[in-house]
């Protein structure tokens, strides 16, 4: 009997630590559970940006077909759209966006949140059957007009009419004077995908939709004494004056030194557009037409841009150098650099040298 009272014994006392074993386990179970799901949704919340605050401020991009979302990552943050390519990444794991994105060109305004820009790459719009167009900067609406019918798209007459006559509703297009060319200048210098079906309107208007990017970005908060058109104007002659970036506020700032003071503006580009030539050297006959555009014969602006400026010449028309340069001549035959002078002495000079280098 004292036997079988131990054995009894024995197994209670091996009966207990198996439920306390058991319940331990299923604590520890429930602690790792709730730890993980704790963790999940604190790395969510850790990654989520606060609420954002949008800047007015667009950025053009293109996703190209194939892209992994760590290259779109990394281009999202080159263009500063995002803060940080890694967060970015993990939080498209983590709600399901990864492998979703979509090839294609986007505008997106500065300051969206992560969830909205992912969402936007979902919707890229891609022409099966599509070409890309490419205008150069500083190319006038006639120009662009011939290239897009020797590209094949529509005539250059029917985009000459369509630009002249058709119905365009952009804030930056109000008021635009009359003249010949209405849309010259704002007509944006890019790449652009054109469906295959695309008439002159659909053109122009992916065209006036780019300009639209750099009106929010850089032109909208000009706040000087010159018209948006005028503003324009000069960034379309620093553009068809100007080929080193570098060189473009500086420009300007002559530019803007010799409207000033009422000297006239005695561009070359001006002479050309008005005689539809785009030859190196202007002579003492080209001087002499009579035309608005020609900034040798009238003082002041001309009547309008004369060719489509690029992003670089549209910040420094709004932007210009501040120096006291009132003149510039090419340093040499051929050359894209300019000598920037303060006297007419200065200037006579780099021009003797100028002419020099003809020889």
């Amino acid at each position: 009997m004292a036997e079988e009272r131990r054995r009894k014994r024995k197994k209670k006392s091996n009966f207990v630590p198996f439920i306390i074993e058991g319940v331990m386990a299923l604590v520890v179970l429930l602690i790792v559970v709730k730890t993980a799901t704790f963790s999940f949704n604190f790395a969510k919340d850790f990654f989520s940006e606060k609420e954002s605050v949008k800047s007015g401020e667009y950025v053009e991009l293109t996703i190209p077909a194939g892209a992994s979302t760590e290259a779109i990552a990394n281009i999202l943050e080159e263009k500063e759209l995002i803060n940080n390519a890694l967060i970015f990444r993990i939080i498209s794991r983590m709600d399901g966006y990864d492998g979703t994105y979509m090839q294609g060109d986007y505008i997106i305004e500065k300051g969206t949140n992560n969830e909205d820009i992912m969402k936007i790459l979902q919707s890229g719009v891609v022409y099966a059957d599509s070409e890309k167009l490419v205008i150069p900067e500083g190319y006038t609406i006639k120009q662009i007009a011939e290239t897009v019918e020797a590209e094949g798209f529509v005539s250059a007459e029917e985009f000459m009419k369509e630009a002249n006559e058709g119905e365009f509703d952009y804030v930056f297009l109000e008021n635009l004077p009359d003249r010949e060319f209405r849309l010259e200048g704002y007509l944006f210098p890019a790449t652009y995908e054109i469906a295959e079906d695309a008439d002159a309107h659909d053109i122009i208007v992916l065209m006036l939709d780019r300009f639209e990017v750099s009106y929010n970005n850089i032109l909208s908060t000009y706040s000087g004494e010159y018209s948006l058109d005028e503003v324009v104007t000069i960034a379309s002659l620093i553009e068809s004056e100007i080929r080193v970036d570098e060189e473009r506020p500086t420009a300007s700032g002559v530019i803007y030194n010799r409207l000033e003071i009422d000297m006239p503006l005695q561009i070359d580009s001006t002479v050309q557009y008005a005689h539809s030539t785009r030859n190196e050297v202007v002579t003492y006959a080209d001087l002499e037409i009579d035309s608005p555009y020609n900034t040798y014969k009238y003082y002041g602006l001309p009547l309008g841009p004369i060719s489509c400026p690029g992003e670089e010449s549209l910040k420094a028309a709004v932007d210009p150098e501040n120096h006291d340069y009132i003149y510039y001549v090419l340093k040499e035959r051929g050359s894209s650099e300019h000598v920037y002078c303060k006297t007419y002495d200065e200037f006579l000079n780099a021009k003797a040298k100028y002419q020099k280098s003809f020889n």
